[in-house]
């Protein structure tokens, strides 16, 4: 099975097994296809929409010292998901191995923007500010110090667990009978039932706001009853907790659209700055074209997959726009046009059905989606 495959390559990776890791994963990918100067890697169906796949196998390949595979891999992966501080960090020393600084500058600060504790960036930053000259960075990549800035996901929690096993195993049983005791008698803590979601204690309403929750002055779009605020504010929080992200924006676009009280769409506004940014193979509850299009507000920041063909191609080296052909992806009906626009550059082939990963925005009554990422496959329609 491809999930099977896939771990057994980050056990391998672990271990420093990399040209192993390429042996399970590589055949799994099925071919290139060359297109003038581009290359870009065919799909395998069980893994198309995989970052972890391509990750570690981007990641092994630069380990290995295969870059020319390590750059095709990676690329692959941040079309899936643009937001892993691994994936920026490796793509980060991959400048820097080319004396590009600037841009290795770039991405170990929007890596620390995902994950400001994140070690390897900052040591990264580290070793740009005290080897500032080309000569430095090249003696680093001859020496291979350059090395200890390729990442390395998930290492130390397999050194944690081999840690562990040889504890238990050198006599700590009785530890772990005590552990699993007290584990059944005392229920876990909220941050671990609720897969570390953020602790929601400082957004709960006040007495004062629970008795008077609405607010008639002003315009608003949604006239809501008092227990339909409350409700909208339990289900915004409920959904938060539950990783349903995109439902929980809906309800705090509700409550900032409606006649709530201003300290209850402020506490809502808070919230969203807990939402996590999705990538192909975790966003949930994915609203349809047809749906935003008759409530476009409601909507608004809720992130989405829509398909169909790219026309209107524009690129200026590191951005890209383009207008999708919403559900046209076979050329039989055309539910609407939608601009997308790209803070990256990427090759799109305007023959070829398109998949965008992207955030529902609007602006002059405009709808459009800022793209996160873009799947499209290369292989050629009369072959599938």
């Amino acid at each position: 099975m491809p999930s099977s495959i896939l771990e057994q390559a980050k056990k391998q990776f672990a271990k420093g097994n990399y040209q192993q890791v390429i042996n399970l994963l590589e055949p799994h990918v099925t071919q290139y296809v060359v297109s003038g100067d581009a290359k870009d890697v065919v799909y395998n169906a069980s893994f198309n929409k995989s970052f972890p796949f391509y990750l570690y196998l981007g990641l092994a390949c630069l380990h290995a010292g295969d870059i020319g595979g390590a750059v095709d891999y990676l690329t692959c992966a941040r079309r899936i998901k643009m937001t892993d501080p691994d994936l920026l960090c490796a793509q980060a020393v991959l400048f820097l191995r080319r004396g590009d600084t600037a841009r290795a500058i770039d991405y170990y600060l929007e890596a620390i923007e995902y994950n400001p504790n994140h070690v390897l960036a900052r040591s990264g930053l580290d070793f740009i500010r005290t080897h500032n000259t080309p000569e430095a960075i090249g003696d680093a990549v001859q020496s291979g110090e350059i090395k200890k800035f390729y990442p390395r996901p998930g290492v130390q929690s397999y050194i944690k667990k081999r840690i562990a096993l040889f504890s238990c195993l050198v006599g700590a049983v009785c530890v772990v009978v005590i552990t699993l005791t007290v584990l059944v008698k005392k229920p876990l803590p909220t941050w671990t039932r609720n897969n570390n979601r953020a602790d929601l204690s400082a957004f709960t309403l006040l007495s004062d706001e629970k008795a008077r929750p609405i607010d008639t002055s002003g315009t608003y779009r949604y006239t809501l009853s008092e227990k339909e605020v409350l409700a909208a504010y339990r289900n915004a929080q409920k959904y938060f907790q539950d990783s349903r992200d995109n439902l929980a924006q809906i309800e705090v676009n509700r409550i900032l659209s409606s006649n709530a009280a201003h300290s209850i769409k402020q506490k809502a506004r808070l919230l969203m700055d807990y939402f996590a940014t999705p990538g192909f193979d975790t966003v949930r509850d994915i609203p349809a074209y047809s749906d935003v299009r008759a409530d476009i507000p409601l909507y608004l920041d809720c992130w989405t997959i829509w398909s169909g063909r790219a026309t209107n191609v524009q690129s200026n080296g590191d951005n890209t726009s383009f207008d999708l052909l919403v559900g046209y992806s076979e050329r039989i009906q055309l539910e609407g046009v939608v601009p997308i626009f790209c803070n990256f550059s990427v090759r799109i082939d305007a023959e070829r059905p398109i998949e965008v990963l992207g955030k529902i925005q609007q602006r002059g009554g405009i709808l459009f989606l800022k793209a996160a990422g873009i799947h499209q496959s290369q292989v050629p329609e009369n072959k599938r």
